[in-house]
């Protein structure tokens, strides 16, 4: 029997791994990525460009997830470990367990995860973490909404309910998209 948080995770988006870039694969119809900082820049060096990473990552993750919505915190790790280990001092709201193991072109992935409730600025510390490559790969998902935001240092992708959905977004957040015809 699944932990009831893949079982959650496996009823709202079937059998892709919680992993942006094998959500970008499945999902492609109801994707897009952002960019933390003008111009695609990848990391912020002063405190008015972690504002304007900040300010577009709780923009774009609100407008996904929704506020004070319920939702899933996934972290995944490459390899065979699954015992979470406390010595990360990851920014999270509380140590995740681990729910999922999936084998991946030969790689082994561990998934750990823990409920958390999305509200604007609420992970701030976790977000600047991802935006600086400090934690690996990091997703949220609102199991309800069928939605998923998961961030990356130099944006985040992003994953609609619906492909009509997800075009109404390019034009909302459409001077933080990718110029790349690939929307990479």
């Amino acid at each position: 029997m699944p932990h009831p948080i893949a079982q959650q995770w496996l009823t709202a988006f079937g059998n892709v791994p919680p992993v942006g870039f094998l959500c970008r694969r499945a999902f492609a119809d109801r994707w897009l990525r952002v960019h933390s900082l003008p111009e695609a820049k990848r990391y912020a060096e002063s405190e008015s460009e972690y504002w304007e990473l900040l300010r577009r990552q709780n923009a774009v993750a609100t407008h996904v997830l929704g506020d004070d919505a319920k939702c899933l915190l996934f972290i995944t790790r490459f390899g065979e470990a699954r015992d979470w280990k406390a010595a990360e001092e990851l920014p999270l709201p509380a140590p995740p367990e681990h729910v999922l193991s999936v084998e991946v072109d030969g790689e082994e992935l561990q998934f750990f995860a823990l409920p958390v409730v999305w509200r604007e600025a609420s992970l701030n510390e976790l977000i600047v973490a991802v935006a600086d490559d400090r934690t690996g790969p990091i997703l949220i998902a609102n199991p309800n909404r069928g939605s998923i935001y998961a961030p990356y240092d130099g944006g985040a992708d992003l994953f609609l309910q619906l492909s009509e959905v997800a075009m109404s977004a390019r034009v909302m957040f459409g001077p933080w998209l990718s110029g790349r015809e690939d929307g990479l």
